[in-house]
């Protein structure tokens, strides 16, 4: 499964669970696309596409709701968790998500370094890609 693959599968995840105002953990999010016995590294950039195409589609941070199961926070590196149960509260107050293939995952996909670096993880892309 590719990247937009991922993404894709991880936002119509996080768009159920939001509906039914409940959190994930990565271990649902892994299970629900079919990887057993995988650590959560596997959907970093799953992760990574569904969030920035949220938040540059003017969408709350959909994947806020996808927490560690010991914790119930994130875990994700450079996520701003002094704003995470503030990105939960808008995620399960959002009531109008838009259907999965209304999002261009092309275009994120082609533009992911620079909207990472504007909406917030900054450099995350460019270490990947060098």
């Amino acid at each position: 499964m590719n990247c937009i693959e991922q993404a894709k599968k991880i936002y119509t995840i996080c768009v159920e669970s939001a509906s039914a105002k409940s959190l994930l953990t990565y271990q649902d999010v892994l299970a629900a696309l079919g990887y057993k016995l995988c650590g959560g590294h596997v959907i970093r950039y799953g992760l990574e596409l569904a969030w920035i195409a949220c938040v540059d589609f003017g969408l709350p941070s959909i994947t806020s709701i996808i927490v560690n199961k010991q914790t119930q926070k994130p875990t994700a590196s450079g996520y701003p968790i002094e704003t995470w149960s503030d990105d939960v509260d808008a995620v399960f107050n959002f009531t109008i998500w838009p259907d999965v293939e209304e999002i261009d995952w092309i275009y994120v996909w082609n533009n992911r370094s620079l909207l990472s670096d504007l909406h917030g993880t900054r450099g995350y892309w460019n270490k990947i890609e060098q």
